[in-house]
């Protein structure tokens, strides 16, 4: 009897224990072609299941003795009860994971397209200084990935470096980074659709525009285009802080216009270690090897990360922003007239492993303040990066309007703006898509220079490797 009572009470709590294991684990999983790595961890759980079952033939032995059959019988469907949960358990986990990884690969591929552009630019005009902001141009054009199917789709999927074909995954992937600076008083992103008087956009693409982009529509009239221009830049200018202005002309829009996708983003960010106003000075900016003009100069002493990449024949500082995961790295090329060198070397280079090269350690920082803006068309740009097809007649894009109307893309403009000064960084960015018919450093090692009186390239990038800006700083 006492046995019985004592089989009773395990039962009673296991399925409590199993219904607070239920109600923690329980996350979506989805399910897709397996990957060797996803294969692997099958037979993994294989085997978690096969010791599982032998665990819980060894325990009903131990207690097959002191139960009557029905008893037994009782005690086997508790067990196998259990066993679900822990597999269920152990199965989101691992798919937690894959997720993890899948972010990861997102980043990366990112970073890779940022890097693309990036020399696409600098080639365009070597001497200029640029601003951009790489992951505001992915996320406007990967909101035309969820409208696009067919051949158009996959260009988008291959040039954008997207972490699957699926749109429930790519929305998903940039929902990641969306939703963590969501309620940021940092960096904050918008987007925006514009669809013309008399055109509805698809339920499924406005659902997951909405849900995963945060993106509303309005319905403009393009025929007028000068008030569409201007209702569109008013909208952007309020979700940069003012400081974007005009990035639309009316020219751009007109009667054929059908869609414009907006993605804007802003960011003020005070350094954590700030440079202070009493050590600013005016010094030597080199332009070349022999010419150079005087620029204001921020000084500070702090502990950074710090490295010295050989393969970029570069040296490397990373300057954290307060409250926040973002930071800025800058990378300095060893020589006056190394920019042009170092732009063809990062093509090659994944700056997503950066910062392993990096040591924090106590660092004389010369750095100068200055501001820049820069705008440009991107159609070039995306074709050379293998996103032709949507500028042509054969473009696909069957998933974003109820109208039957082929859609093509006839433009995508960017434009951004930063200034760095003591107290940190204050940077904007907005794109559109017109659619129409370490370890630490030994202590006794004295402080390291870093002195910024020559070209060089900057990232603001957060902790995931995300580069939300980007630029070279050429002259005053």
């Amino acid at each position: 009897k006492s046995a019985h009572l004592l089989t009773c009470a395990l039962f009673i709590g296991s399925l409590i224990i199993g219904l607070l294991t239920t109600t923690i684990c329980s996350v979506p999983v989805h399910i897709n072609t397996p990957t060797s790595q996803q294969k692997f961890s099958q037979q993994m759980l294989m085997s978690f299941i096969r010791r599982k079952i032998d665990n819980a033939r060894n325990l009903v032995a131990v207690w097959n003795p002191l139960n009557s059959r029905g008893n037994n019988c009782n005690f086997d469907i508790r067990l196998i009860f259990v066993l679900i949960l822990s597999v269920y358990t152990t199965t989101v986990s691992m798919s937690s994971h894959e997720q993890t990884m899948a972010q990861r690969e997102f980043a990366s591929k990112s970073t890779e397209f940022a890097m693309k552009l990036f020399n696409f630019m600098h080639n365009k005009d070597p001497t200029k200084n640029i601003i951009y902001s790489p992951f505001s141009i992915q996320t406007c054009v990967g909101m035309a990935r969820i409208g696009a199917v067919g051949e158009t789709a996959a260009e988008l999927d291959r040039g954008l470096g997207l972490p699957s074909n699926d749109v429930t995954a790519i929305a998903n992937s940039f929902h990641n980074v969306l939703d963590t600076y969501k309620d940021s008083p940092i960096l904050m992103m918008a987007n925006k659709i514009y669809v013309k008087q008399g055109y509805s956009i698809k339920k499924e693409f406005n659902e997951i525009a909405s849900a995963k982009f945060f993106s509303s529509a309005d319905s403009i009239n393009f025929g007028d285009s000068t008030n569409a221009a201007n209702t569109i830049n008013k909208w952007i200018e309020s979700k940069t802080n003012n400081i974007i202005k005009d990035l639309i002309t009316p020219d751009a829009v007109t009667d054929d216009t059908r869609v414009v996708l907006v993605n804007a983003i802003y960011f003020k960010g005070e350094w954590k270690y700030q440079f202070p106003d009493y050590a600013t000075f005016d010094d030597d900016f080199y332009l070349n090897e022999v010419d150079k003009v005087q620029v204001p100069m921020m000084n500070v002493k702090e502990k950074f990360g710090y490295g010295v990449i050989s393969e970029l024949d570069a040296t490397v500082l990373e300057m954290p922003y307060k409250d926040s995961d973002l930071s800025m790295v800058v990378i300095l090329p060893n020589s006056r007239t190394g920019l042009a060198s170092l732009q063809e070397k990062l093509k090659d280079f994944n700056l997503s492993d950066i910062t392993q090269h990096l040591q924090e350690t106590k660092v004389i920082v010369k750095f100068p303040k200055f501001k820049a803006e820069y705008n440009i068309e991107l159609n070039d740009a995306l074709k050379n990066l293998g996103m032709g097809r949507m500028f042509s007649n054969n473009a696909e894009f069957d998933n974003m309007l109820e109208s039957h109307e082929p859609l093509q893309v006839s433009k995508v403009v960017h434009k951004a703006y930063i200034e760095v000064n003591e107290v940190g960084t204050e940077a904007a960015g907005a794109s559109a898509i017109f659619m129409g018919f370490g370890r630490p450093a030994p202590p006794q090692l004295p402080p390291r220079e870093f002195i910024v009186n020559r070209p060089f390239v900057f990232l603001i990038k957060n902790k995931a490797d995300f580069i939300m800006f980007a630029g070279q700083k050429t002259r005053p």
